[in-house]
């Protein structure tokens, strides 16, 4: 069985747990249809749900509510609060971020000893790109005297690899740093699951 069908089985098997019907009938094989993966439920919005045969408002804020507390569970145990290495501040956006329909640019301020002291969205922009100016990603910075920063942004795609503007932001990014002495420690692109640190590939 390959691991695309053990996941729908799975979600199949929580979705009828969650809203007490069984796993092989129709009601969840008409969600399945319409949301066949775990990105595409976290999208739907109630009236989506709705619109799906057997279910009714009762059911659809039933799965609403059970994502939105799933949500948050899952971001409260991962977030850590020291950053150590990039799979750190993966950890600490990645259920924010991964399955953001549009690019979300987040810059996240660190003390001297890396302690992570906000994070917060500086840009939203479109399926593949998004609008920056250093003045606006290092605004919140210098408010907070935050000394070191790190850049996050997702691709909407799930895939990670940086493109040629990623790398330019990057590195025009570093330059602004280092003219107002903030420490630029890394830009880390977050996908589905997985993640691409622009420091480790050597960019910074």
């Amino acid at each position: 069985m390959t691991d695309k069908c053990t996941t729908q089985l799975t979600l199949a098997t929580v979705l009828s747990q969650l809203i007490n019907v069984k796993p092989e009938g129709r009601i969840i094989q008409n969600l399945m249809a319409r949301f066949p993966t775990l990105p595409d439920l976290l999208d739907a919005r109630e009236d989506e749900l709705r619109a799906v045969s057997g279910i009714g408002k009762v059911k659809a804020q039933q799965i609403i509510s059970a994502l939105d507390l799933a949500r948050s569970i899952c971001s409260q145990a991962s977030r850590p609060s020291v950053v150590r290495t990039s799979r750190d501040i993966f950890n600490h956006l990645k259920v924010d971020m991964q399955y953001l329909p549009k690019e979300y640019f987040v810059v996240v301020g660190l003390d001297s000893k890396m302690h992570i002291l906000f994070s917060e969205v500086v840009s939203v922009g479109s399926l593949d790109t998004a609008i920056l100016h250093p003045r606006e990603v290092f605004r919140p910075v210098l408010k907070r005297n935050a000394g070191a920063a790190i850049f996050i942004h997702n691709h909407p795609s799930g895939d990670p690899t940086p493109s040629s503007q990623d790398i330019d932001i990057t590195r025009q990014l570093q330059r602004a740093g280092e003219i107002l002495t903030v420490r630029v420690v890394d830009h880390i692109i977050i996908g589905y699951e997985t993640y691409c640190s622009l420091a480790e590939q050597g960019y910074l």
